[in-house]
């Protein structure tokens, strides 16, 4: 076998993908970053970028970027319960940030712009699909692409998947798909039209009888479109044989949404796509390799939202990469810490959020919550923080919290 060499190849130029690229670049390596897709290409996802995000977003020196893009700030969250109360709750107090806490921006704009900023750190970009992780004896060496009836090779000591829920490099490891209770699945449509946002462009979240343990979101865009969309866990919906397309239309003709939708307009078709959660993260790292993002496994069992985790674990396998050049050292035990330190920055995170997505179920404890909030100012503080911060997750995820709650 022969190829061209460099000292990294990064699999998948999604969020996680193109960060670890951008960053390795940047930190002086020679970095290929291979897709299967032409960008700017559509990504299914919910388009909701964090805090978290925005912080990772702010290290690639990009958030100016996304000011002048059509990128719209969002200010808070409104969530409903299964009883319909309803609570409208602020990210924060200071509107006047140069910093939103959040974005709303469309995958096929968000990654674009991120891609570009690899090739501007100075990354190689192809288009090409990857068959097959190449390997002497059991460690990585590179990877093999196919376009049309022609296969090329390359090489590096460090091949990162950052290839997506269906990480073709995950599988070529040997590693299986998740089982259905750490699954998910989601199905989305962009709308024109729809009303009763709130003013600071708050995206919501509405847990409906029909979908729990999911939820149903309504996410506002630019130029009066929506994000609009269901997610359930895969388990579920082989228990109960839901078919996606129908609850996503049962919830837009909803009575608690059908007047929101009533001069709306879809646009284009509905897409489904899998969620693999962190409740059940894949082994991160190995000879020769490592993995990022959806890849991994790392998206948050209960806010479903993957950008953040996929960006904070591409900047630590970039620097990661960096290290394992610096020593000369790209074996397992190396790599390992890795992996080490995407867990101690957010194993802690995940398992209280599958905590709080088994809590979900409970539709007394929702609606209870939910109600309460809408009359109290402190739960309300409570409910956005989970979103953010750790402890207030943790809090949320005791029973006590719930206890002092019903009876306060």
């Amino acid at each position: 076998m022969s190829g061209p060499s460099y000292d990294a190849i990064v699999v998948g130029a999604g969020p996680g993908g193109s960060t670890a690229a951008t960053m390795m670049s940047e930190s002086g390596l020679r970095v290929l970053l291979i897709d299967k897709d032409s960008f700017p290409r559509d990504k299914v996802c919910g388009d909701a970028i964090s805090g978290k995000s925005m912080e990772a977003l702010e290290k690639l020196g990009l958030v100016d970027q996304f000011e002048t893009q059509k990128a719209l700030p969002t200010w808070g969250l409104t969530i409903s319960g299964p009883s319909g109360d309803q609570v409208e709750i602020p990210f924060t107090k200071d509107r006047h940030r140069r910093i939103p806490p959040g974005i709303v921006c469309q995958r096929e704009r968000f990654d674009d712009i991120l891609l570009n900023r690899a090739v501007r750190a100075g990354v190689i970009v192809i288009k090409g699909s990857v068959t097959k992780v190449l390997r002497k004896r059991d460690v990585v060496i590179g990877v093999a692409t196919a376009s049309g009836s022609e296969t090329a090779h390359y090489f590096a000591p460090i091949v990162i998947g950052a290839d997506g829920a269906y990480s073709i490099v995950a599988r070529e490891l040997g590693m299986e798909q998740l089982d259905d209770e750490h699954y998910s699945a989601g199905i989305r449509a962009y709308f024109s039209g729809v009303t009763g946002f709130n003013d600071g462009n708050y995206i919501e979240i509405h847990f409906v009888d029909e979908s729990i343990p999911g939820y149903f979101w309504i996410f506002p865009l630019e130029n009066g479109l929506s994000n609009v969309g269901v997610g359930i866990l895969s388990s579920v919906i082989k228990k109960n044989n839901i078919r996606l397309k129908v609850m996503f239309q049962a919830m837009v003709s909803h009575p608690r949404f059908i007047e929101r939708f009533s001069n709306a307009t879809q646009l284009g078709p509905t897409k489904g796509w899998g969620l693999p959660l962190g409740s059940q993260p894949r082994s991160m790292a190995g000879n020769g390799w490592m993995l990022v993002g959806d890849a991994a496994s790392l998206i948050d069992p209960f806010t479903g939202e993957g950008i953040g985790n996929a960006m904070i674990s591409g900047i630590l396998a970039a620097e990661w990469a960096q290290k394992a050049h610096e020593k000369q050292d790209f074996s397992a035990p190396f790599l390992g810490s890795y992996e080490k330190n995407v867990l101690e920055l957010l194993d802690d995170e995940l398992k209280i959020s599958k905590t709080m997505q088994r809590l979900v179920k409970r539709k007394w404890l929702l609606n209870a919550v939910i109600r309460k909030a809408s009359r109290s100012k402190e739960v309300s503080e409570t409910i956005t923080s989970m979103f953010f911060d750790l402890e207030a997750r943790q809090k949320m995820a005791s029973p006590w919290f719930y206890v002092k709650l019903l009876f306060a």
